[in-house]
């Protein structure tokens, strides 16, 4: 099992407190090592009458602290508490038989079982097993002296035994406190961290979800980190130094910056406040084209607002200058040439018209109101509608969709996406021909013609761009709008010399 950073910490500070108690328990056994084998060390000790059993008691103790000690080392974690938790028991019985032994009560021997029983509240840290080793004491203190043959040694009085029991119990109640207040202090700690981690990793996977380039780097300009987000707009996989532009910009000082990426991206770049006294700091990257559209959309809103409140001063002069030109075109005593001049003033007027209908309808766009729509009534209808207007003939339309097939769409939205989508393949297609195809969740509308530039795909669907010397440049625009208010995407291809706008639609 691996041990987390937590769970490390936990063990390296009981190894440390072990640690102690081994030490204690190996300067114990020299000590009194020493006091029977060494005559200038028992020379200090006001007694010399030692029980009989002292010198193998002592060899034995000593022999297990240096047991203990090694086994801590080499033996595993769990193994090493739970030998010192018995170990602590044996040191309980050794050290009062030796302050019997000794005559050591006098000289404050039988005081040294309190540091093993502050060690059981390290081991325990459960209350009933703590006092489990001051009640093992106390039970000792009388029931010894009937274990071995203590006749020959000092007497001690009940009221000593009393005295010296009270303070083991007293030891053992305090480090019940400690270990209470230690075992909470953990469990907030853990607590805490558990929620540390837990906001830590929603950061991370906010970060990483962020359309926007995300880098954290240090004071030399070394990356630290970049969600996917940066990596993808900068083009780089692996990002450990800047390019030299943006580096330019960071030591700049300015607020913001455009940069021109080398996968022909135009960036927009703009770094976070940090303190001064953090070695970091955060840049943000965001794609500059969300930006001119943002921008575009408000000049959409602008230029709506405007066309509706002056729409009809418009259209009635143009109304009437096309109805004018009408009447001179079917007048009998025009010339030729005055008849195509008047001709080129009734289709640019209808022109003009068809562009103020284009930008009312783009801005008074109603909110989508959706529901189950059968698409092929839609197909059939746009069909009939088109070969009734003369766009073409009927046979040179083909449908292929499953009669049950539906779609969640504004109805009013649907009817006006097909249209535009149908009419323009039709319009602007090499033999007037087209494919309206139904499969899954995708509708595609197919005409023959020649692929467009790079320019014109990548421009396509951006209002007033037209491939048309007629067109107004706004129909794709306001199908893809509309399409995005249905949960829908639109998008274009050419594959095999076909034109395809691609519906893609119930996306959620």
């Amino acid at each position: 099992m691996i041990r987390n950073n937590d769970q490390e910490k936990l063990f390296q500070l009981e190894k440390k407190n072990l640690r102690y108690l081994n030490l204690f328990r190996l300067f114990t056994s020299l000590f009194f090592f020493m006091l029977l084998h060494n005559e200038w060390v028992a020379n200090f000790y006001p007694s010399s009458k030692f029980h009989s059993a002292s010198h193998d008691w002592v060899d034995i103790y000593l022999i297990l602290s240096i047991t203990v000690i090694i086994v801590t080392y080499i033996s595993q974690q769990r193994s090493v508490i739970t030998i010192s938790k018995l170990t602590l028991f044996l040191d309980l019985f050794v050290l009062l038989y030796l302050a019997y032994a000794t005559n050591g009560f006098s000289q404050g021997i039988a005081i040294l079982p309190v540091l093993a029983i502050g060690s059981a509240a390290i081991l325990y840290r459960k209350p009933f097993y703590i006092l489990l080793a001051p009640t093992t004491a106390a039970i000792l203190l009388w029931y010894l002296p009937y274990i071995f043959d203590l006749s020959g040694q000092e007497q001690v009085s009940d009221s000593n035994k009393w005295l010296h029991a009270l303070g083991y119990y007293l030891i053992a109640l305090l480090g019940i406190r400690q270990s209470i207040s230690y075992t909470s202090t953990l469990q907030m700690y853990k607590s805490q961290r558990k929620t540390i981690s837990g906001l830590e990793n929603m950061n991370q996977v906010i970060i990483e979800k962020l359309s926007n380039g995300v880098i954290v780097y240090q004071n030399d300009h070394v990356i630290l980190h970049a969600n996917a987000s940066a990596k993808k707009l900068l083009d780089m996989d692996d990002i450990i130094f800047f390019p030299e532009e943006i580096e330019n910009y960071i030591r700049s000082g300015k607020d913001g910056a455009v940069y021109n990426a080398p996968n022909g991206m135009d960036l927009y770049l703009r770094k976070a406040s940090v303190s001064e006294e953090k070695n970091f700091g955060v840049l943000f990257i965001e794609d500059s084209s969300f930006l001119k559209k943002a921008a575009q959309q408000l000049n959409l809103a602008s230029l709506g607002k405007l066309s509706s409140s002056i729409a009809h001063e418009i259209r009635n002069p143009l109304a009437a200058i096309s109805t004018a030109a009408e009447l001179l075109v079917e007048s009998p005593d025009l010339k030729d040439q005055d008849k195509q001049i008047s001709e080129i003033i009734v289709n640019q007027t209808r022109r003009a018209n068809h562009i103020i209908e284009d930008i009312l309808e783009m801005s008074k766009r109603k909110t989508a109101q959706s529901e189950t729509l059968i698409i092929s009534d839609f197909l059939v209808s746009t069909k009939k509608q088109l070969v009734e207007q003369g766009f073409t003939e009927l046979k040179s339309i083909q449908i292929i969709a499953a009669k049950d097939a539906t779609i969640e769409f504004d109805p009013d939205h649907f009817k006006q996406v097909v249209w535009n989508l149908a009419s323009n393949a039709i319009k602007h297609g090499l033999d007037k021909e087209l494919q309206m195809i139904v499969r899954g969740q995708i509708i595609e509308f197919r005409n023959n013609g020649e692929a467009f530039d790079e320019k014109k795909v990548k421009n396509l669907f951006e209002p007033f761009f037209t491939t048309h010397n007629r067109g107004t440049g706004l129909g794709l625009h306001i199908c893809r709008q509309l399409c995005h208010d249905n949960h829908a995407t639109l998008d274009y291809l050419h594959i095999n010399n076909q034109h395809i706008f691609r519906l893609e639609f119930n996306l959620g």
